[in-house]
């Protein structure tokens, strides 16, 4: 997978700006087509494989480059295990976002974070790297006759309405990804891909970055494309039902997959450890999406928090003194009005309470431990 430069036989790295190879040391470029694919057999090609130690995980990489950390788990634990033979991608999204450009994203995106710690926003920008992760792109038709209920109304008017939905719908290119320490949810998140930027597959487009290892066949994942036809179908469903707590009470599902290809798709990868627990930002490589969660400073949250409420009880309690000193019947007027302050005072700590408990969750999608989920969500599925 390595590309050299004619003039001075430096190695080549794939240029998302320009879409070129070029050399660092000559400044010459080449079209990835100028250079005759490697192929160790039918649908196959040569890679370096490196292994983690610490959670398994392989990299395909370029023979320029060797990782010295585990852009899964952040363990320095990457030792090169063989060179062999893999099944060879039919398409491919090459990169389009440097990264120069993803690094300024992952900046900002902490930036954006609450009570991030000091050291986290001083990343080593070594740790950004650009992986190729290997989807399976489906063709499914599928349709539903659907019988649902929903509550219409509200209070003493309110009422359970029933409902028919048939509709039919193709899905075309519906990406899941085949890397088993990849969660599901994490990969969906970077979506949308954008399908029109699929060519044809060459190894060239690797070189400068690393390609995670396919590990699921096409058939071993269809009851999960057909698991997300029936998901997204679902969703937009209900969006056509003007009701409240909708519920599907009966459907008659027909799903048929009309092919599937193997393309790999662009991400960057910048993973850390805080307190020893890893952390993985991503950025889509094509659309400049980031996904992830970082961690935040508990006493800094803490003493946030209460600096918060101590604040909002000084402000309260005088007005709502005043308040009363003011009328002395506490007329309903009065009393509303304490209510009325009281009340959003609740709403602030409620609302608190609700960004933290999203960024816990938020969080956990994008630890180790949640990883390691991606083949009970498949059997779920």
């Amino acid at each position: 997978m390595i590309c050299k430069c004619e003039n001075c036989s430096s190695p080549l790295f794939f240029k998302p700006k320009s879409g070129m190879l070029e050399c660092d040391a000559c400044s010459t470029a080449y079209w990835p087509s100028q250079f005759e694919e490697e192929t160790t057999g039918e649908n196959e090609m040569q890679v370096d494989y490196y292994s983690c130690t610490a959670c398994g995980a392989q990299l395909a990489v370029n023979g320029v480059e060797s990782s010295t950390f585990c852009s899964y788990c952040g363990q320095p634990t990457v030792v090169f295990d063989r060179v062999s033979s893999a099944k060879r991608p039919e398409y491919i999204i090459p990169f389009s976002v440097s990264k120069e450009e993803a690094v300024g994203l992952i900046r900002n995106y902490i930036e954006r974070g609450n009570f991030v710690p000091k050291e986290i926003k001083d990343f080593e920008v070594e740790r950004v790297r650009g992986i190729y992760i290997p989807f399976w792109l489906y063709d499914v038709e599928y349709s539903d006759c659907q019988f649902l209920s929903g509550e219409v109304g509200s209070g003493k008017n309110s009422h359970t309405e029933y409902f028919m939905r048939k509709a039919k719908v193709v899905f075309h290119d519906l990406p899941l990804d085949a890397s088993v320490q990849l969660n599901d949810g994490v990969s969906q998140r970077l979506e949308p891909y954008d399908a029109r930027g699929l060519v044809q597959f060459h190894s060239a487009y690797l070189s400068g970055f690393y390609a995670d290892c396919f590990d699921y066949k096409s058939e071993d994942m269809e009851g999960y494309a057909t698991f997300r036809c029936r998901n997204l179908f679902d969703t937009e469903v209900k969006k056509t039902v003007r009701a409240d707590k909708i519920r599907v009470e009966e459907s008659n599902p027909y799903s048929n997959i009309k092919g599937s290809k193997y393309a790999m798709l662009p991400a960057w990868f910048m993973t850390f450890r805080y307190e020893n627990v890893p952390y993985t930002i991503l950025v889509n490589g094509q659309t400049r999406k980031v996904v992830g969660a970082v961690p935040y400073d508990k006493a800094k949250a803490r003493s946030r928090f209460g600096l918060l409420a101590a604040l909002i009880t000084l402000i309260c309690l005088p007005i709502m003194y005043g308040l009363v000193l003011a009328s002395q019947d506490t007329d309903s007027e009065v009393v509303k009005i304490i209510v009325g302050i009281v009340g959003f005072a609740v709403l602030c700590c409620a609302d608190g309470v609700k960004k933290m408990k999203n960024l816990k969750n938020s969080i956990e999608r994008t630890k180790e431990s949640a990883m390691d989920h991606f083949v009970k969500d498949r059997q779920e599925g």
